[in-house]
């Protein structure tokens, strides 16, 4: 028999706000023309606590328990616990109710994050989406603490929570009439950015170069962003990329004397320093129709090893990779880092790699830096595969990694004739990676995404926010924009990370998307599948490892579509621990719809208990209302 239990919480962190003092930075005149300077108000912030977040009105935050707040406690048994609502005026105090658990040892906040094992369980800062007129709102999402207890489960009287996080808070004037989109924070030293990190394992955590988050519902040109981050330390300086509604990027630095302790469960509200360019405001180069291919820097055995890179210094130097790769250099075994921001205007993009005969198989670090403005392209004979990257294979390995596209991707399949069952990919960083030997890590995607046109009969089309169709393997990669899709083909798959992932033994893992997905008349002709269409991947296959969805699929499809929160189609798949927690799929179709809040279609393949979607579990497999979960294969985590 279990028995109800009523548990008060207390704060490990008092809210203890600081006075703070407020000072103005007015960086030197970089004007152009007459507009205004570029401004950074700097403030302290002070320690913060709790859950819902409110602005206290001293640079500060104040974070409250609210209603239906949930975490989960482990022992020899799980169970989540819910509060109500706070039990006094400021509430600092929280009354939460749950079963009892025997021999509880952890708690982990929040339950809609939490996995069904402790060992299991993860804290994740990446898919970010602030609300310029609510900027701290996402943070309850991202707000991760721990607990420890060694109380019997009748016995727990109180439990006092450890904060995992630290927030960022950024105040930023871009110039007149700019309105902000994303964000990045990067860092250009060996530390990294901590972007997950394991709960029972504090030691075990996963860095990056760079961490995106996107900017909903801007209206001006003066801004507060609040992130999420995994504490860490810092060494020298990170650097804050503000992507404009105009496609430009705007840089700045935050400095810090030695090492910087951040600290969990506090707010830190960094000095900004303007990075602008002599003579205007942006940062990023310009890569336009009249960039002119220069070499990189080749001495002192360049490009030899990751330590030692061919740099990528300048939109000049991009265009020569282009232009090497496009007459037949392959540069396998090689590496490159790109140094700066590009901003793309030319009037159509030639990617990296533009078929299986011209393709590019070295490794390319971004280094955390942005490609912004646009990609511009059409299917041809010379060119059928479309991205940041066009085409991608090895004869060795290869490893893509700290990049974020907030670029805007245009493709049209145009009208070709005939039939064909080729694969043709588009992806916001790579078209196609058709090899098990890619490794994509810490890829974002931001921008918006129109795809085209097309020919029914006429090939496998894979749509996706990282990359088009692929056999390899993606880890700790994000999609936050828009994909819009009005084509049509012999078969046509859509996924907010990947549109069609083949391999059998490669993973796809820890990756989020919180993308909109949109149809428009999608249509295909293979009447022995349906479109497929996911939040994480159309039609995946392999293991499947701690995926997110927070996205949305809606529109109308001329043909049959079988959509899912994590997977529209799954074959030969393997997943473990991912998670829907959206229903935002509003899909309707000339012929029938399929929808599953984990998968859509399930074929020879194995969805574990592990798994967590919202709805009732009668709804998370599309194909089979009756499924059942397989018991977890924890060996495979």
């Amino acid at each position: 028999m279990k028995i109800n239990n009523v548990i008060p919480f207390f704060a490990v962190f008092l809210l203890i706000l600081m006075g703070c003092t407020q000072d103005e930075v007015i960086k030197e005149d970089t004007s152009v023309g007459g507009k205004e300077k570029i401004s950074v108000t700097v403030t302290q912030g002070g320690a913060i606590t709790r859950i819902s977040h409110e602005d206290d009105g001293a640079n500060g935050l104040i974070l409250k328990w609210t209603a239906n707040d949930a975490f989960k406690l482990y022992g020899t048994t799980t169970e989540v616990f819910t509060t109500t609502g706070p039990t006094d005026g400021d509430g600092k105090i929280a009354t939460f109710t749950g079963n009892a658990v025997e021999d509880a040892q952890h708690a982990f906040f929040p339950a809609s994050k939490a996995e069904k094992r402790w060992e299991d369980c993860h804290f994740n800062v990446i898919g970010q989406v602030i609300d310029a007129n609510a900027p701290f709102a996402h943070l309850s999402g991202y707000n991760f603490m721990t607990a420890q207890t060694t109380a019997s489960g009748t016995e727990i009287s109180e439990i006092s929570f450890k904060h995992k996080i630290a927030v960022l808070k950024f105040e930023v004037t871009l110039p007149d009439g700019i309105v902000p989109k994303y964000i990045t924070l990067s860092t250009q030293d060996d530390a990294g950015i901590a972007i997950s990190q394991k709960a029972s394992d504090e030691s075990n955590v996963t860095t990056a170069k760079q961490l995106t988050a996107a900017i909903s519902g801007a209206s001006s040109e003066n801004f507060t962003a609040y992130m999420a981050i995994l504490p860490s330390t810092l060494k020298e300086k990170l650097a804050l990329a503000v992507t404009g509604d105009d496609g430009m990027v705007y840089s700045y630095t935050v400095s810090f004397n030695g090492d910087f302790p951040y600290e969990a469960g506090k707010v830190y509200n960094s000095e900004l320093t303007f990075g602008g360019i002599e003579g205007g405001y942006g940062t990023a180069a310009i890569f336009d129709n009249d960039v002119i291919g220069n070499t990189w820097n080749q001495s002192d055995n360049k490009g030899s090893t990751k330590d030692n890179p061919y740099l990528i210094e300048s939109v000049g130097h991009l265009k020569y990779l282009i232009e090497q790769v496009e007459a037949g250099k392959t540069y396998v075994d090689k590496f490159f880092k790109l140094t700066t921001d590009i901003k793309v205007t030319a009037d159509t993009w030639t990617p990296i790699g533009i078929s299986s005969a011209k393709p590019f198989s070295g490794n390319f670090d971004g280094g955390g830096h942005t490609i912004s403005g646009e990609l511009k392209g059409s299917f041809s004979n010379d060119l059928k595969y479309f991205g940041f990257f066009g085409y991608l294979t090895t004869t060795s390995s290869m490893l893509i990694e700290n990049i974020h596209i907030a670029a805007n991707v245009t493709w049209s399949f145009a009208s070709p004739e005939g039939t064909s069952t080729s694969y043709f990919g588009v992806g916001g960083v790579i078209g196609n990676g058709s090899t098990q030997k890619i490794t994509v890590h810490n890829c974002t995607m931001s921008g918006e995404m129109k795809i085209s046109n097309g020919s029914l009969g006429y090939g496998n089309l894979y749509i996706g926010g990282i990359i088009g169709y692929t056999t390899g393997t993606f880890k700790n990669c994000s999609a936050i924009g828009k994909i819009n899709v009005s084509c049509k083909g012999q078969m046509v798959m859509i996924g907010g990370i990947v549109g069609g992932n083949y391999s059998t033994t490669n993973e796809t893992k820890h990756c989020i998307s919180t993308s909109s997905i949109t149809l428009s008349n999608t249509e295909h002709s293979n009447t022995n599948y349906a479109i497929s269409v996911g939040g994480i991947g159309g039609d995946i296959g392999g293991k499947i490892l701690g995926c997110c969805n927070q996205g949305s699929i809606t529109g109308h499809s001329l043909s049959s579509v079988d959509v899912g929160g994590i997977a529209g189609f799954a074959e030969l798949a393997k997943c473990h621990l991912n998670r829907n927690l959206t229903t935002d799929f509003s899909v309707t179709s000339g012929e029938t719809v399929r929808l599953g809040y984990l998968i859509g279609l399930l074929k020879n393949s194995t969805v574990y208990s592990c798994n967590e979607s919202v709805g009732e579990q009668s709804q998370w497999i599309g194909s089979n209302p009756a499924w059942t979960p397989t018991i977890d294969d924890e060996s495979a985590h």
